[in-house]
């Protein structure tokens, strides 16, 4: 996956390395107002959709509070009836009567306590039926009223009714057969408030019915005006939808019922609640109520498609007017980036003539602003450069003249050589041999010194010239040196700066062991170890030495360059103490270089510190 990332990316970066400065430019001013435009226009519309979904959602909820208000003056109608019914003491004590009943005593009861519950139902037209059903086998079933038991022992809610023990049941029936057993009609779904009467206490007589069609009860639901866009239905406490099957949302959608309720019992509440769903990729609202006295949930199903649709119209409308307008600004930004550019695409025409070799053209651009400012240096370049070019020429011509004196001079140094070499024959055939041996150091120090092709040797050729060194200074002092060197063999071929030791050499003979009056043997010890990444070179002499302060002043000069009595060295070749310190700190860096320490009359020792390097197979510098 990350192989992946990376190709992609370095196709994106040559992609992008392909375009102009121009092009470039354009694109990333669309981008900047693109992407800010994009996601306001995204937050933008997704507020207006929350809002729109919001508004919905409150005018839902107060339709449905409006449509429990109508269910509760409902529930509340059909209680009352049903309490006036029991509290009729007339009415329920022929009901309960064990006596059978003479003819007088029927019309009687007809007439009056009969009538009676019959205005009930006259004076609650909402109601559809007032209904006693009584176990009671010397009563005669007077229609539409009071009726046999037996013709409810089939029904589903009896047996609940009686095991409620008189406390009220409320049950729903979308189609069922009349007790009439007359046919059903087309709008039989009611909903039905029942009672159990038991007389004496515990003993059942009855039960009381009151019901109402659906289309009463619940009239938005059942009303003749029907949203397109929504429908009412309820589920009851077993979970069953009741719903009015002459409105086809459910199947105009597409909607599968049991896939709602199953939706709906995951997010179900008490109360008001809400919840969305999509079904073929249509997104729903459901607003939720909660009647407590029906143990039942009122749903408003509501379809979010045209609210969808209008607001995705809307983004694209507006989104479509952004990208003509920055097409438009695109097009003017293109022009006016062009023009700006002018002067620098110049600018690149005339590098390329350069380029291609062309070193005498001239540049004339205008102005104050930072491409012209560029023109004007790269044409202060090219009158530097042609001012180069003429100097390189006339250094070559005298790169020639140089090369004949150079070769003269390798004539002039091979003669050198050769005349010292005659001369330490002839001191060896005479038995000269300290004169031979002298000549012989003077001539590998005169070939270390003028074979200088390179600023590094190894430690291991430094050290054989300051032996050489050093034997030439035994015939000025009489053999009074002495110089012992102390190097582990793993740091012979350590990288050293050429002439970096001799001129401390020289200056410990010059101005600590000359100067001693008593005329001791001058010893010379040279240590060296190395530690991780440096290495330490120690020189100590038992010459006169110096005093703190004389000390201090002399590290100072090496530092500083400030020349006085105690650092001054004229002695050798003439590269003091503080030019090799200072030839160490270019080459190294100034955490390199060399330190002073002495005690007066015991010794001095310089200290010199360089990088740690191993010069592998030797120098061939020399």
């Amino acid at each position: 996956m990350d192989v992946k990332n990376m190709d992609f990316q370095k196709t994106i970066n040559k992609a992008v390395d392909r375009l102009s400065l121009q092009q470039k430019l354009i694109a990333l001013y669309i981008l900047i107002i693109i992407i800010p435009i994009i996601i306001f226009i995204s937050i933008y519309s997704s507020n207006v959709y929350d809002r729109a979904i919001n508004e919905i959602r409150i005018k839902s909820e107060n339709a449905l509070e409006i449509e429990k208000i109508h269910i509760k003056n409902n529930i509340e109608s059909m209680r009352r009836t049903a309490q006036m019914v029991v509290s009729d003491i007339e009415f329920i004590d022929f009901v309960k009567s064990r006596n059978e009943a003479n003819i007088d005593q029927l019309i009687d009861f007809r007439m009056n306590e009969l009538s009676n519950v019959t205005r009930l139902q006259a004076n609650n037209p909402a109601i559809e039926n007032i209904r006693l059903y009584t176990t009671n086998p010397y009563i005669t079933e007077m229609w539409p009223i009071l009726f046999k038991e037996d013709r409810i022992m089939e029904k589903p809610w009896r047996e609940e009714v009686i095991n409620r023990n008189g406390m009220e049941v409320w049950w729903f029936d979308q189609q069922t057969d009349d007790v009439l057993e007359r046919l059903p009609s087309q709008n039989t779904a009611k909903i039905s408030l029942l009672r159990e009467l038991d007389y004496p206490k515990d003993e059942h007589l009855g039960i009381i019915e009151i019901n109402m069609f659906l289309k009463n009860f619940f009239p938005k639901m059942f009303g003749s005006v029907q949203d397109p866009d929504s429908v009412y239905v309820v589920i009851d406490k077993d979970n069953n939808m009741i719903r009015n099957f002459h409105h086809t949302y459910f199947e105009d959608e597409g909607i599968d019922t049991e896939d709602l309720k199953l939706k709906f019992n995951k997010s179900k509440h008490e109360g008001t609640g809400s919840f969305q769903f999509e079904n073929n990729e249509t997104p729903y609202l459901v607003i939720t109520a909660y009647i407590d006295d029906l143990d039942a949930y009122l749903l408003n199903v509501i379809s979010l498609e045209g609210l969808y649709a209008e607001t995705a119209k809307t983004r694209n409308v507006i989104f479509s007017g952004i990208i003509f307008l920055v097409i438009i600004l695109s097009f003017v930004t293109y022009v006016l980036v062009l023009l700006l550019l002018k002067k620098m695409y110049k600018l690149k025409d005339s590098m390329k003539q350069v380029e291609q070799g062309d070193f005498s053209v001239d540049v004339e651009i205008d102005g104050q602003d930072e491409i012209s400012e560029l023109a004007f240096h790269f044409k202060s370049l090219l009158g530097k450069m042609n001012g180069l070019i003429a100097e390189a020429v006339n250094k070559q011509a005298t790169a020639k003249e140089t090369e004949l004196k150079a070769l003269k001079t390798q004539i002039d140094s091979h003669f050198l050589y050769n005349t010292l070499e005659n001369i330490k024959m002839m001191a060896e055939i005479e038995g000269q041999y300290p004169i031979s041996d002298a000549v012989t150091s003077l001539g590998e120090m005169m070939r270390y010194n003028l074979k200088w092709k390179n600023d590094f040797v190894v430690l291991d050729e430094e050290l054989n010239y300051i032996k050489n060194y050093v034997d030439i200074m035994n015939l000025r002092l009489d053999g009074l040196l002495t110089l012992n060197i102390d190097v582990p063999q793993e740091l012979h071929d350590q990288e050293v700066l050429k002439m970096s030791l001799q001129p401390i050499i020289e200056n410990a003979i010059k101005h600590g062991i000359i100067p001693n009056d008593q005329k001791n043997e001058g010893i010379l010890q040279v240590n060296a170890r190395c530690s991780e990444d440096y290495i330490i070179i120690e020189i100590l002499d038992n010459g006169v030495g110096m005093t703190k302060e004389e000390c201090e002043s002399l590290n100072l000069s090496i530092q500083t360059g400030v020349k006085n009595q105690k650092s001054d060295s004229k002695g050798g070749n003439g590269i003091g103490i503080h030019n090799v310190n200072e030839r160490i700190q270019l080459y190294y860096g100034t955490e390199y270089g060399v330190f002073v320490t002495s005690e007066k009359g015991e010794f001095t020792m310089v200290t010199v510190k360089m990088p740690c390097k191993i010069m592998k197979g030797g120098s061939q510098s020399v």
